[in-house]
């Protein structure tokens, strides 16, 4: 049997589900979930109509026993359905049915890129473990070469010659080593490799924009708390709970700064084209992060999702439909319309609210002092270092000179 008009609500979202009636009758959807709801709506002969749900929550429960929201109004039998980004979850269905999941929202976040910092940044070109490579492959290329000339070399010089070598000097070596044609050619395009890439880029540091790292892992998240980053989450979402109630240190410090701190997310902002501050970490659904900050460069979304929440269509549990209401949800997830409508909309979201507020940097980009303030700090330490190593070697053949002068006039003496 099928009701002779399905009854839906929807809590109306700027960009997510915006649904207008025209005087002729006929509803006008647009936003992401609209479009889902949409096409849920225009398969369902029998026709249907559309009810505002104005609590923007979509449904919790409160302390006398009742729910609000959506899953509210659904429970009390005001509509028959409600679609709008509401998890399949457990302590739900105790009022309400679910659909199948017609889409699976993974929990994730967005920050900014952070701009690398210091004056030794040009150190930070190749990670820590590629460079105690190098420095490990110095130490043991040095020792195999010394076990090879036989004490002929001191191992000092031996090292300074190999790290010269990586820096794109000859290598002054006895000729002894020549023997072992194989074993140098190898390592002279291990040293050209090497000093190449790092050449290469060097030179792109130097000649673009500094590069940026951003926050990849939960931890990373944790650790820019600890420095003062600010973490928001949906208020009434499962996130901040399931944060607070890890077995995982870091995410219980992210979980209790947002509850404690109320950092929650103010949507109408965010959906009215409100920026994401540099220092803040958002917390949602990734396809809600891809849609405001998809198609912004200088935003990272997190490809590690904290948590997978499946997404369905609520029902009344008097609904007599729910096959027929299946059928047609399994079919639009069958036809890969989510990718196609989220990148519509975040091109869209872009284009009315961030495209002319991006600059262009049409000047060049010349190079400063403290482009090169670390690599001089770097000489001026060598330097002074070589000094003192040759004031000890005058001091030491002036002492020298002095007690071989004193044995000569004491050998006269005698």
């Amino acid at each position: 049997m099928h009701p002779n008009k399905l009854i839906a609500v929807v809590t109306r979202y700027p960009k997510v589900i915006e649904v207008t009636q025209a005087d002729d009758g006929r509803y006008e959807f647009r936003g992401l979930y609209a479009k889902y709801m949409e096409i849920l709506l225009s398969a369902w002969k029998s026709g249907y109509e559309i009810k505002y749900c104005e609590d923007e929550d979509f449904g919790s429960k409160s302390k006398n026993g009742t729910w609000t929201g959506q899953i509210g109004m659904v429970a009390r039998g005001e509509a028959d359905i409600g679609m709008s980004l509401i998890g399949i979850l457990p302590h739900r269905t105790e009022v309400i049915d679910f659909s199948v999941a017609y889409s699976m929202e993974a929990i994730a976040f967005a920050s900014h890129r952070i701009q690398m910092e210091g004056m030794f940044q040009f150190l930070q070109l190749f990670d820590v473990a590629t460079w105690i490579s190098i420095f490990v492959t110095l130490i043991f290329l040095s020792a195999v070469i010394f076990v090879i000339l036989r004490g002929k070399e001191s191992f000092p010089f031996i090292f300074f010659n190999i790290y010269s070598n990586v820096l794109g000097k000859s290598l002054f070596l006895h000729e002894y080593v020549l023997k072992w044609k194989f074993f140098l050619a190898m390592w002279f395009l291990c040293a050209f490799v090497i000093s190449s890439s790092y050449s290469a880029v060097l030179l792109s540091f130097l000649t673009l924009s500094p590069p940026s790292r951003a926050l990849v892992t939960l931890k990373d998240v944790a650790d820019a708390v600890r420095k003062g980053f600010r973490v928001f989450s949906g208020k009434h979402t499962f996130t901040i709970p399931f944060l607070i109630g890890s077995e995982d240190e870091d995410l219980r410090l992210i979980g209790t700064s947002i509850k404690n701190n109320e950092w929650f997310h103010d949507w109408k902002a965010m959906l009215s084209g409100k920026m994401l501050h540099p220092g803040d970490v958002y917390f949602a659904s990734r396809n809600m992060l891809r849609l405001l900050y998809g198609n912004t460069e200088s935003i990272y979304i997190s490809h590690n999702a904290v948590f997978v929440v499946p997404i369905g269509v609520i029902m009344n549990k008097n609904f007599c439909c729910a096959s027929k209401l299946n059928e047609i949800l399994l079919r639009m997830t069958s036809s890969g319309l989510e990718g196609k409508i989220l990148k519509d909309e975040s091109y869209k979201f872009w284009l009315q609210y961030f495209s002319k507020s991006v600059p262009v940097r049409q000047e060049s980009r010349a190079l400063s002092i403290q482009d090169f303030f670390a690599a001089f700090i770097i000489l001026c330490i060598g330097l002074t270092i070589s000094f003192l190593v040759l004031l000890c070697e005058l001091l030491y053949e002036y002492m020298h000179r002095k007690i071989k002068q004193v044995k000569v006039v004491d050998i006269f003496q005698e």
